[in-house]
């Protein structure tokens, strides 16, 4: 993996950053009303994807950070889940950057869409927990029904070939169903709807799907 370290305090430089380089890979970034940020930095050759196994090394080695910045974005969705149990943040720059501007401790950044889905999945009476299992995917677990397995998008249309660009993303997972979580969003195309009855998967909009969670569902 490559020292991308240079590329990073070009890019927080132009939004007004400064940094130190630290050994094995980090970079001290100063904030003038927050406290200072560490972050372990990765560099992807081509090719290469930070996994699930990537997340165990690198948060065997971390030191005051809980924070991994990756370039390119090329983030699997197990590292996702892995980075969840490991209680680290994974993510590409503009997170970083994000997270800089937001949190108090970066190592506690969540990206908005997955902020405003467990928002409203955690205020449900019938949830009792949510466990990530990838970028926007999740197991729903109930009191007193089946645990749910959703993906998640928040696109303001979705059309048939997005559904098939996502389970090929989440091929490791098999959802129960996708929920279209932008509330601009009020309904689903002929081609989307065939799509999905062709592959087994319903759709549903996140206020129909919030509205059933309490129920069994087939």
């Amino acid at each position: 993996m490559a020292d991308v370290r240079g590329w990073i305090e070009q890019k927080l430089l132009e939004n007004g950053y400064y940094s130190t380089r630290h050994p094995g890979g980090y970079l001290e970034i100063e904030r003038t009303s927050r406290p200072g940020a560490r972050v372990l930095c990765v560099g992807l050759g081509g090719g290469e994807k930070f996994d699930a196994e990537d997340v165990d090394r690198a948060v065997s080695d971390l030191a005051s950070s809980r924070f991994i910045v990756v370039l390119p974005t090329r983030i699997t969705h197990a590292a996702y889940e892995r980075a969840e149990e490991r209680r680290v943040c994974v993510a590409g720059f503009g997170e970083l950057l994000d997270a800089l501007i937001n949190d108090e401790n970066i190592e506690d950044h969540v990206d908005s869409q997955e902020q405003y889905e467990r928002r409203r999945l955690g205020r449900h009476s019938a949830v009792k927990s949510i466990k990530r299992r990838g970028h926007h995917a999740y197991d729903i677990r109930r009191d007193t029904l089946r645990t749910l397995t959703i993906i998640t998008t928040n696109g303001y249309e979705f059309t048939a070939d997005e559904l098939y660009s996502l389970l090929e993303s989440y091929e490791d997972i098999t959802p129960d169903v996708i929920v279209v979580t932008n509330p601009n969003c009020h309904g689903f195309s002929t081609d989307s709807l065939r799509a999905a009855a062709q592959v087994g998967v319903p759709l549903a909009l996140f206020d129909d799907f919030l509205g059933g969670l309490a129920l069994k569902w087939n």
